[in-house]
């Protein structure tokens, strides 16, 4: 018997089959993972669930808010410590909030070649013109930022490069290709890798017999991506991705 797991996020719909239904699954006389430590690297399945949150999250915002302002944030100085980075960026939401009381914002980090932490991020509810434009593939420097320095004042920590977005799906990709590659870096296993802020739309998650009411209207259509793989506990495992309806 089939299990249904219904996933919306913005305009992307996750729809999930199990062959067995999780809470059914009893698991006997397995060895408790050992917990890891802080100075070993994430496993794979954790940077792809994270990236997956990654993709989900900037869906559900560019469905909610439309289209954000793609930023970057550099350190002016040395920028190694990941607990001072984590405040730095912390500080900054706050600050970004009580300029711009509807802003929300989400950021991933990402390590330099020469170890330096920096954070790419998307801007939502934040005046676009505040960043430059993207023409023929090279930015124009225009954006109102270059003068008035309102992100990097609240930014505090060094430099701020903005650029305005058209809203695509792509976006997402091109956010959570920053948790791949960085994720597994050990300097980030204290750091989460994925933050937004508050106030972010939440995902619609649904379970068992709603959840297959929702997925029969999908039932005919083409999903834009396909996974299937088979678990030692559930059975086979089939993903589809759709457009929302």
């Amino acid at each position: 018997m089939r299990y249904v797991i219904y996933r919306e996020n913005g305009s992307l719909i996750e729809i999930t089959e199990l062959k067995r239904k999780p809470s059914e699954v009893r698991v006997r006389g397995v060895a408790r993972r050992k917990a890891r430590t802080l100075y070993e690297p994430r496993r794979q399945d954790n940077i792809r669930r994270a990236r997956q949150t990654c993709v989900r999250r900037v869906s559900a915002g560019i469905s909610a808010f439309g289209c954000p302002l793609l930023v970057t944030l550099t350190f002016r100085g040395d920028a190694s410590d990941a607990s001072f980075a984590n405040d730095s960026l912390r500080s900054f939401q706050v600050r970004l909030r009580n300029k711009f009381p509807e802003a929300r914002s989400l950021f991933v980090p990402e390590l330099s070649p020469r170890g330096r932490i920096h954070f790419h991020g998307l801007l939502f509810n934040v005046p676009l013109s505040l960043g430059d434009t993207i023409g023929r593939g090279a930015a124009h420097k225009n954006g109102e930022e270059r003068k008035s320095r309102t992100l990097a004042k609240l930014w505090r920590e060094g430099y701020v490069d903005v650029k305005q977005t058209d809203g695509s799906g792509k976006l997402a990709s091109y956010i959570s290709k920053y948790i791949t590659k960085g994720a597994g870096e050990i300097i980030f296993n204290a750091m989460r890798m994925v933050r937004v802020s508050g106030k972010f739309p939440k995902e619609i998650l649904e379970h068992g017999e709603e959840a297959e009411k929702l997925a029969r209207q999908y039932a005919t259509l083409k999903p834009i991506r396909e996974w299937s793989g088979d678990n030692i506990f559930l059975g086979k495992i089939t993903k589809k991705t759709y457009i929302k309806l």
